[in-house]
């Protein structure tokens, strides 16, 4: 593997054009204030692309455009349904309306008239992690509520870079400290130094070339990372995707203004905090209730009903959910499943078993308790039936939380459970190396009992243990 410094990495990058990214800044209550110190605190040659995602009643005539224009450095345009994203410009969302964007285009559609909730950030940030993956900027301001938390979530798992306004500094600071307690936030800074933090942000992840295929990163060093991280939290990344390691140790490396990949291991060697954040941000990953609405649909409709069906009164049903990271999934599950057998007038002794190898991951599933933006998407006679305003949030009951056991558990290294009649594993065989895909695809196999149900990630195949599925 061809080696460099980041001393030659960067020399050979300065003539180079940095390209423009689009950033997603979404703001509500006291938004006005930090939006105007945000745009017009921009660096002089600054050429990205923002989009600013604003609660507005749809009745309000809104004046932000011509308030930010008094004092903002780039041009303000609104935005018209399937418009282009240009480089420079400053783009407003209508009052009547939420965004979108695929390919560039952004679309535009009428906010839900007898929606109670309606979270325009989360839907915009959604929608740009799945088109702009690492690229993908977001920055959270001045709000109330938890929107923009579940699209900060989304942002951080396509490994793109978060950005919020300091709790401290903004006159309603409800947004900005549900994305913090999300764990997913890589800045917290007063919105006057967030433009010059993002140029920086922007220019260093091309000179170490943070997205790509990562050439430039020194394997030896990153293995002594993942080392140290292994010797301080007990749990060895080692089998994962180099790339995917790599990416997110470069990130850090960014945000720590670190000149090069061994500096960034002598901080981490001085600063356990650091330690602690690097280790999160190797275990994140992609969750949410019901997520892929077609899986579920396939297991509300045929599986569930189908092993429900197959039960006589009184026996246990067993799911393991491997990676179940924060018990959204399992959670969905459980619920599908309490549903189903109020419908086949049946009584079983359900046991999911939820497992994940990071012990933080599994006390908030433990507790079960949600932001109002995790819960903004589940069909509202769910949300009445399942669950129950808990401060800020909404805890799942008691029945449902009972069918779900959380326990730390490495698939790799640990025996696996037996006789099970589903299995869970989405979106984890991505993020391991091709051995380590087979031996766990031996696992959940030997986990199964005869005739039971593997459910995989959309991206994910048993192609080379054909003969066991």
């Amino acid at each position: 593997m061809t080696k460099k410094s980041n001393s030659e990495i960067t020399k050979s990058i300065k003539n180079k054009t940095i390209q423009s990214r689009l950033i997603a800044v979404g703001a509500s209550a006291g938004g006005l204030e930090a939006l105007k110190a945000f745009f017009s605190n921009l660096p002089d040659n600054d050429h990205n692309s923002y989009i600013v995602i604003q609660h507005l009643s749809p009745d309000y005539k809104s004046m932000m455009g011509e308030l930010l224009a008094k004092t903002a450095k780039l041009p303000i345009e609104q935005i018209t349904d399937n418009s282009e994203v240009e480089p420079g410009k400053i783009y407003l969302i209508p009052p009547v309306n939420n965004l979108t964007i695929e390919d560039g285009i952004l679309h535009l559609s009428e906010k839900p008239k007898n929606q109670k909730l309606n979270l325009p950030i989360d839907l915009f940030l959604d929608s740009l992690a799945d088109y702009k993956k690492d690229q993908a900027i977001a920055v959270i301001l001045s709000g109330t509520g938890s929107d923009g938390t579940r699209g900060v979530k989304a942002i951080k798992e396509a490994d793109g870079m978060v950005m919020v306004q300091d709790p401290k500094q903004a006159k309603f600071d409800g947004m900005p400290k549900s994305a913090i307690n999300s764990g997913m936030v890589d800045y917290i800074l007063p919105v006057e130094e967030m433009g010059g933090e993002i140029s920086r942000f922007i220019e260093t992840a091309e000179t170490i070339q943070l997205s790509g295929d990562l050439k430039d990163v020194d394997e030896q060093v990153l293995s002594k990372i993942l080392d140290y991280i292994n010797e301080n939290t007990g749990l060895d990344f080692s089998e994962y995707k180099f790339s995917t390691l790599a990416r997110r140790v470069a990130r850090r490396v960014n945000v720590c203004k670190c000149e090069n990949l061994k500096e960034y291991y002598r901080l981490l060697q001085t600063n356990p905090d650091e330690v602690s954040i690097l280790f999160k941000e190797f275990l994140i990953g992609v969750t949410k209730f019901f997520r892929d609405p077609r899986v579920w649909d396939i297991l509300a409709d045929d599986l569930i009903p189908e092993i429900i069906e197959n039960k006589n009164e009184g026996e246990i049903l067993k799911v393991w959910d491997v990676a179940c990271s924060t018990g959204e999934e399992a959670y969905s599950l459980a619920i599908y499943i309490h549903e189903e057998l109020e419908r086949q007038d049946k009584k079983l002794e359900v046991k999911i078993f939820a497992t994940d190898i990071a012990k933080q991951h599994l006390e908030v599933g433990g507790a079960g308790v949600y932001s109002e933006s995790m819960i903004a998407e589940i069909d509202s006679d769910l949300v009445k039936k399942y669950f129950i305003k808990n401060g800020d949030g909404y805890q799942i009951v008691e029945k449902i939380r009972r069918m779900v056991i959380f326990s730390q558990h490495n698939i790799i290294k640990n025996p696996p459970f037996s006789n099970m009649d589903m299995i869970l594993c989405r979106n984890l065989l991505i993020y391991f190396q091709q051995s380590i895909q087979h031996k766990t695809l031996n696992v959940l196999h030997y986990a199964l009992k005869e005739g039971g149900f593997l459910i995989l990630g959309t991206s994910e195949t048993v192609n080379s243990h054909r003969e066991h599925f």
